[in-house]
């Protein structure tokens, strides 16, 4: 009866292990305002908490911090911004460490949790616009999903096969990634 017992806490410790691997990313504070509402008026909203994330634009690294230009995106319930389109404006994080441009790479998504520090002006092309800048004490850069081009699955037979689909009930689930 004990070993059971053991046995039974082992596998519950192994199936919790499972729920613990998404990215630690603090919530959005109570208060949290939206990236238009900051772009109307910038010092209204200079020193609150914000948790914002977006599309990367530019990595610029500079002697004592590394300067993201970010898309911003509307976030889903984990935090990780949304790419349907959804467009917010554009606004600057700004972390005391070196990122490396190549993993920081413009079109990655990225989520970051810090205080509003203010404007700063710059320009896009020839258009003068003024990014909210944040002081991130927290960020995370997802990770891109995977993305196959069409016919380079190895089992394409099965796919396109008349004998695919008596095998379904046997594990063959589809081809929308399961190659």
């Amino acid at each position: 009866m004990r070993l059971q017992r053991w046995w039974l806490f082992a596998g519950m410790l192994l199936v919790l292990s499972g729920c613990g691997s998404q990215p630690v990313i603090p919530d959005a504070p109570a208060n949290n305002p939206q990236l238009a509402q900051v772009h109307a008026r910038p010092n209204d909203y200079r020193g609150l908490a914000v948790r914002w994330g977006g599309t990367l634009v530019e990595v610029e690294n500079r002697a004592q911090e590394t300067v993201l230009l970010i898309m911003g995106q509307p976030l889903d319930d984990d935090g990780r911004p949304r790419t349907d389109g959804a467009n917010q404006g554009r606004f600057m994080a700004k972390i005391n460490d070196f990122l490396d441009p190549v993993i920081y790479s413009a079109g990655r998504s990225v989520t970051v949790v810090g205080m509003l520090v203010g404007s700063e002006p710059r320009k896009i092309g020839g258009y003068a616009y003024r990014y909210p800048v944040v002081a991130v004490e927290a960020h995370h850069l997802w990770l891109q999903p995977r993305q196959m081009a069409y016919g380079s699955c190895p089992n394409r037979f099965w796919y396109s096969s008349p004998f695919y689909y008596p095998w379904y009930r046997f594990g063959y689930i589809g081809p929308a990634g399961y190659c």
